[in-house]
């Protein structure tokens, strides 16, 4: 193991900034070495969980704060994502959890979400009934963590019908074109109505009035389609976009990136 490499990953980075680190490219005392590096300079540490490591290690690297993406594939078994999430609950460590099989989404229930601070799901290769929406809506509401819906198609009339408070949907203009603007504006006033949020990936170019509705109907925008003719409406209201952070717990990793 080399440790003068281990700290020159780290060495670069400066106070707050995140260190995303996939568990199944170091070993175990590899990954301790990086944590240990990493808490002095204060960083935000990022695990991709692959399921590699059982409680007994997580709980030793837990004494170095981290932040843990994990999700069904990695950890199918729900039993044993219940000790790991109050474990590292305890420890200050939040949990992601990407629901992407789904195949046991009925059993994600308001005590298993209390130990986590996000689920995500996506219809990128699963397709979500509204009510299943719904009810993990509820579930994860109740037990005081997140929903986002990452939904690549066309934006239905039922995708107003799950959303609750603090619940989050990623919508791409790269499935549809101006033309659903009044389906969109409607959605999203719905949407607002409970409380939830709705993020617009502008990822093909759009006119700046299409563009200004949304912005002035409450969504948040994330401007991913470039070059924009400078001093212009829409420039600037890029740059007012480019200037906000959505919280973390609404997105998978990278706010510009449809999961």
């Amino acid at each position: 193991m080399d440790w003068v490499k281990l700290e020159e990953q780290v060495r670069p980075l400066n106070k707050g900034q995140r260190l995303i680190i996939r568990d199944d490219i170091f070993n175990f005392a590899e990954l301790q070495g990086l944590l240990e590096f990493a808490s002095p300079k204060k960083l935000k540490p990022i695990i991709l969980d692959t399921g590699l490591f059982s409680l007994d290690e997580l709980t030793v690297l837990s004494e170095f704060r981290f932040a843990l993406y994990t999700g069904d594939l990695a950890r199918p078994d729900f039993l044993q994502l219940a000790a790991m999430t109050e474990l590292l609950k305890k420890k200050n460590c939040p949990v992601y959890f990407f629901l992407e099989d789904g195949s046991q989404a009925e059993a994600l229930d308001s005590k298993l979400t209390s130990g986590l601070k996000t689920v995500f799901v996506s219809s990128r290769h699963k397709n979500w009934e509204a009510n299943q929406l719904s009810r993990l809506a509820g579930e994860t509401s109740a037990g005081g963590a997140v929903l986002v819906y990452y939904h690549h198609g066309q934006p239905e009339d039922s995708l107003a019908e799950w959303p609750k408070k603090n619940c989050w949907l990623h919508l791409s203009n790269r499935f549809f074109d101006e033309t659903s603007q009044s389906v969109v504006l409607e959605l999203l006033g719905k949407i607002r109505e409970r409380k939830g949020h709705l993020i617009f990936h502008l990822d093909m170019p759009a006119s700046f009035d299409y563009i200004n509705s949304l912005n002035e109907g409450g969504a948040h925008l994330v401007f991913n389609f470039s070059p924009i003719e400078t001093r212009t409406r829409l420039s600037k209201l890029e740059s007012l976009w480019r200037k906000k952070r959505l919280p973390e717990q609404a997105f998978f990793l990278y706010q510009e990136f449809m999961a």
